[in-house]
């Protein structure tokens, strides 16, 4: 009889992260001659479906083991007390995919996952982007790094992104915000009507995380718990280069961007991104000592 696992799919845009789901599906029952049966849930259908329509902790339905496996982003594992992957929000962390890949796929990548555990009580098996790197999305046209001063973002955010918005010299607000951070893929679940001009700026990465139940994990044989990381490694690396063509193929068509209600793409000029980065460094430094056994500097040197 399969084993049946349950997947939630607890963040929006929901076709970035079904793809994930079955990707990995498809990969584990290689690998496991056709032992699992994937149950892929959409939040909302989740809640119906067993909660009555009310509103459920995902992560609580991880620890308990009602869910098996998810995808979260870093900044919410952040907030609930993984602080390290705070770090991984860090303005010009990595230079490249490549280096990313390296930390991702490495030592220190298996030691941010370890932490997972060791903090919530959760396995975390593998990293994935969210829609290659962030950009800026504004109300208005963006002419110099300087038209950033001044505008304001939502107050409600972790203080790494807020230290990253002050930096620009934006002010908080609690009302409507004048723009935010994300990637172009997720560019119309996550942004405001009014925010219809997109910056590139790639400051940062979007990134999540593959995530199981540590019950589901610990009561594996070693043949298939060797399959379950396997295929999260496959499964994640997949995803983190279908993320980078998805948001190459928006940046280059005007039609992808008007569904996504980017109204304007604005390419910043080698002069920007080099002012940007010596506006953003400084957090970077602030942060770096907040970090255990030299994390960042291990990361930015990988």
């Amino acid at each position: 009889m399969k084993k049946k696992i349950t997947w939630l799919l607890f963040h929006e845009p929901a076709e970035l992260f079904i793809r994930t789901a079955e990707e990995f599906g498809s990969i584990l029952n290689e690998l496991t001659d056709n032992s699992y049966e994937f149950e892929i849930l959409e939040l909302e259908e989740y809640e119906k479906r067993y909660y009555d329509g009310q509103a459920c902790d995902p992560l609580q339905e991880l620890r308990s083991g009602r869910v098996q496996m998810s995808q979260l982003y870093i900044e919410t594992l952040a907030n609930a007390n993984v602080t390290n992957f705070n770090s991984l929000s860090l303005p010009y962390l990595f230079r490249d995919h490549d280096h990313a890949t390296r930390v991702f796929e490495g030592e220190i990548g298996t030691e941010l996952l370890d932490h997972v555990h060791e903090t919530i009580g959760i396995k975390g098996l593998s990293f994935t982007y969210s829609g290659d790197y962030k950009c800026m999305a504004v109300n208005q046209p963006i002419k110099d790094i300087e038209d950033f001063s001044g505008l304001t973002f939502r107050s409600i955010t972790n203080s790494l992104t807020v230290d990253v918005f002050r930096a620009l010299g934006a002010k908080p607000t609690e009302d409507i915000a004048d723009f935010k951070d994300t990637t172009l893929p997720r560019y119309g679940a996550d942004c405001l009507p009014s925010q219809s001009v997109a910056v590139k700026t790639d400051h940062a990465m979007y990134l999540t995380t593959i995530l199981a139940n540590s019950t589901l994990i610990d009561e594996l044989s070693d043949e298939h718990l060797a399959a379950f990381y396997q295929a999260a490694k496959q499964a994640a690396h997949a995803e983190r280069i279908k993320s980078v063509q998805d948001a190459e193929e928006i940046a280059q068509n005007v039609s992808l961007q008007r569904s996504l209600n980017i109204q304007q793409l604005i390419t910043l000029t080698a002069a920007q991104h080099a002012q940007l980065k010596q506006l953003l460094t400084p957090v970077l430094n602030k942060w770096k000592p907040y970090f255990p056994n030299a994390l960042v500097e291990r990361i930015q040197t990988a």
